[in-house]
């Protein structure tokens, strides 16, 4: 039997454009009505064409599968399990997309949840690196390196505000900015974590979401000193009334950007460690 462009177009639910285009390929073996010139397929024509069809819906573009059509079984096999790899790597890498997504949206219902309320617990152990400290661009030589690599290597990465303990004691409003990821995370993904990648510790911390300007820099809309106010005024009565010092560096978890009432915000999940103000005296 034979079939017209017309035909193979209604029974592989294409287009006739889409059957010439094959055909331009090398994909159909076609001849001449002698009578009116038109184009006629044989069987294997649309069995091949089907086959086509497959390989496509498989992921596989012209290249391999001009491959396929002229290759055996063995070859074919070999193709097969390098698309399934590639799938595989896919489906990992979409994983930890829907895994970073799951946990931002944690922390929003979080954010609902608990206001400007303190949280006392446990932060997790993380990895981080910046790419700014104190005002000053760091993304030169290993500093740069170990960034790009981080940031590559991790899907599953926050970006942090990172305030320097010694700093926030004495009222200097500096901060550093990078990117951080749960060791988890970076031990699943292999990620070097050398210097210059910082380790901040798993620690007891009081923990408070805040919304920030998304420039904090801008000081037209909020001073440094309104902008330290929201950052630890309340923190610091918090602490005092119960005893608590701070014990490290002040870490902020960028969760989300936000518009509202007319401006842009974000949300940031900020970390105080903290410990016994007379537990720290008594061991000095």
């Amino acid at each position: 039997m034979e079939y017209t462009t017309n035909d193979l177009a209604k029974i592989l639910d294409v287009s006739t454009n889409t059957i010439r285009r094959f055909g331009a390929k090398g994909y159909l073996d076609a001849s001449r009505d002698e009578k009116n010139g038109y184009r006629r397929f044989g069987h294997a024509d649309i069995e091949r064409m089907m086959y086509v069809e497959k390989y496509r819906k498989l992921g596989f573009g012209h290249d391999n599968i001009s491959g396929i059509l002229q290759e055996d079984i063995g070859k074919i096999r070999q193709r097969f399990q390098d698309k399934m790899d590639e799938l595989d790597g896919q489906i990992a890498h979409l994983k930890a997309l829907r895994h970073l997504l799951k946990d931002d949206v944690t922390l929003m219902d979080r954010v609902e949840e608990f206001g400007a309320d303190m949280i006392e617990r446990e932060c997790s152990c993380l990895h981080y690196v910046l790419y700014q400290k104190h005002g000053k661009l760091c993304v030169g030589g290993s500093q740069g390196k170990a960034l790009h690599r981080f940031m590559s290597t991790c899907p599953e990465f926050e970006y942090i505000y990172l305030l320097d303990r010694e700093d926030v004691e004495n009222d200097i409003c500096v901060w550093s900015e990078g990117v951080a990821s749960n060791e988890i995370f970076t031990a699943k993904y292999g990620v070097d974590v050398d210097p210059p990648v910082e380790l901040y510790a798993a620690r007891p911390c009081v923990l408070r979401f805040i919304r920030l300007p998304l420039d904090i820099t801008d000081e037209t809309y909020m001073s440094r000193i309104q902008l330290w106010r929201i950052l630890f005024g309340d923190v610091r009565q918090y602490m005092k009334e119960r005893g608590y010092r701070l014990a490290g560096d002040v870490l902020g978890m960028k969760i989300c950007y936000s518009r509202e009432e007319n401006r842009e915000w974000q949300y940031v999940l900020m970390h105080f460690p903290v410990c016994s103000a007379a537990g720290e005296e008594a061991a000095e």
